[in-house]
This record gives structure tokens, sequence and C-alpha cells, in this order.
């Protein structure tokens, strides 16, 4: 994550990358935040806006959790 709180993704089946530029509460942006570089996750997604690669992050769920999800407060 940047300095402006933005993250790239990329998958690893395609290496497509995706910009999360929006989240969908401070908790979910926060907990990414505390992920280090590279991190496995597996994401919701939503496109911000109509153009470009911008992208809304809606839930998270981490590989060592119990298929947690983030978008649900926790």
């Amino acid at each position: 994550m940047n300095a402006h709180g933005a993250l790239t993704l990329r998958t690893h089946e395609t290496n497509a990358t995706y910009h999360v530029v929006e989240y969908a509460h401070e908790g979910l942006r926060e907990r990414l935040a505390g992920l280090p570089t590279g991190a496995p996750v597996t994401m919701e997604l939503t496109r911000a806006g109509a153009r470009g690669n911008g992208w809304r992050a809606d839930g998270v769920y981490l590989r060592n959790d119990a298929a947690e999800d983030a978008a649900a407060g926790g």
C-alpha cells in the first residue's frame, strides 16, 4: 500500500494487476495496510468509477484465516 492508501494486486494465475483505490470501510483498509508485501489473499472487488483500472475492496479473505470476511468488519 502506498502513502495515498492505494494498493496494487496481482493475480497468481495470469499476472493481471488491479489498483485498489477505495475500501468498503476503514477497518478493511487498515487490515490490508498491515499485511506484508506479497501476502496471499483472496479479495472481493468492484469497479471504482467507469474508467481505468481502479477498484474498491469489498472484502478480503486471508489464506491463513478460516475464511474470515473482513468486509463484515473483522
